[in-house]
């Protein structure tokens, strides 16, 4: 073990460095870069129909946005970044068990869909501020 206590902050700080000279390179490289993330959270219970294989997420395009679907409660809830949307550019249905999000913005348009556990369709409210879309569902309780 170091006795000096400042040495786990230089090897910190070196790591560091080496990391981010990592990173500068790949960069350079033309190695993919990534530009959104997606969290997916699985009711293990009732998964959702239109996935092929448990645990893959489908393909989209680098630029269309991804929607989070969460359960909360009784809830569901739909959020995705549709920038420079408003209440009036946004289109929603809802066919099957996929929420269907069309849109648009100052300067480009909105494709997205999003699988959906079993909702009431009938208790949907929509608000958007800030350019983020929210969609709720309540639960059927038949469902629980």
């Amino acid at each position: 073990m170091n006795e000096d206590a400042q040495d786990i902050f230089r090897e910190m700080d070196a790591f560091f460095d080496h990391l981010f000279t990592r990173m500068s390179k790949n960069i350079g490289m033309g190695i993919p870069r990534a530009y959104s993330y997606h969290i997916v959270i699985q009711d293990i219970d009732n998964p959702p129909e239109n996935l092929n294989e448990p645990g893959t997420i489908p393909s989209r395009s680098g630029s269309e946005p991804i929607p989070e679907v969460h359960r909360i409660d009784n809830d569901v809830m739909v959020i995705v970044e549709l920038s420079g949307a408003t209440r009036e550019s946004v289109t929603i249905a809802v066919v099957g068990n996929e929420l269907i999000i069309d849109a648009y913005g100052s300067d480009r348009q909105y494709h997205t869909t999003a699988a959906l556990p079993p909702v009431d369709r009938d208790s949907m409210q929509t608000s958007i501020k800030n350019s983020v879309l929210e969609v709720k569902f309540r639960i059927p309780e038949e469902s629980f």
